[in-house]
């Protein structure tokens, strides 16, 4: 068995507590585990059963509002939930093919619940999972030791499925960092291609390429001619309710 990847911990936002707080609640609704007390380490199988998922959603840097919503529950833009059944309804052949995606739509249509439940289907099946924003991503390349940085590069490079929501322009400065950024984002792409890992996108841009300006601009491009541009329309669920 190949030994696993090293994660890194600048990927690393989910709040402990919030996690702590997800666990303990899994036990107090639970009729078994509710009445008698039990703990974390001695709870019944099915809450260790929940509990795990919690814990690997977590571990793969889901946010948390995205735990407990089900894309069997989702009332959305139907290409969403098509491109959500044809991407788990075979994840082992999705990861095979090394499917790249990019979802471009306005805000709150359900972009980041569907890549979101996409990992979610991944990890029980033991590939490694990471959702990231492209701030996130940027911060790194800016603040972050020289180890740090490896590390983080090699996660994106070699996990099995990965995320990069928010894949827009506001997250960028001009100049030459912007360039040797985007330059290095290009490597990544491009290693992940050559071994057909998947990489899930989500922009509000319609045009992802057209929103970036100056010399990065040429390397968004590169990018995008790796990836499926799936054009998202609908209304925002967070001002209504998904």
């Amino acid at each position: 068995m190949a030994p696993p990847i090293s994660r890194s911990d600048a990927f690393r936002t989910i709040p402990p507590r919030k996690l702590n707080d997800a666990l303990i609640k899994t036990l107090k609704n639970c009729s078994t585990c509710g009445q008698n007390g039990a703990k974390l380490n001695n709870a019944c199988q099915n809450c260790n059963t929940i509990n795990t998922a919690i814990a690997r959603c977590a571990e793969a840097n889901i946010p948390v509002r995205f735990w407990n919503l089900r894309m069997a529950d989702f009332k959305g833009n139907k290409v969403l939930k098509e491109k959500y059944d044809e991407l788990t309804g075979d994840i082992n052949k999705t990861y095979d093919e090394g499917v790249c995606i990019c979802f471009a739509g306005g805000h709150g249509v359900g972009k980041s619940m569907t890549v979101s439940n996409v990992l979610r289907k991944a990890v029980p099946r033991g590939y490694t999972c990471l959702y990231v924003t492209l701030s996130d991503i940027v911060s790194n390349a800016v603040s972050n030791s020289g180890h740090d940085k490896f590390l983080a590069r090699r996660e994106l490079m070699m996990v099995d499925f990965l995320v990069i929501d928010e894949f827009d322009p506001r997250h960028m400065t001009e100049g030459a960092s912007s360039d040797l950024f985007g330059r290095q984002m290009e490597d990544i792409f491009r290693r992940r291609s050559e071994n057909k890992l998947p990489l899930l996108m989500c922009t509000n841009s319609p045009n992802v390429v057209e929103s970036f300006s100056g010399p990065i601009r040429q390397s968004i491009d590169s990018l995008m001619s790796y990836a499926t541009i799936v054009p998202v329309i609908g209304r925002d669920f967070r001002k209504g309710g998904a």
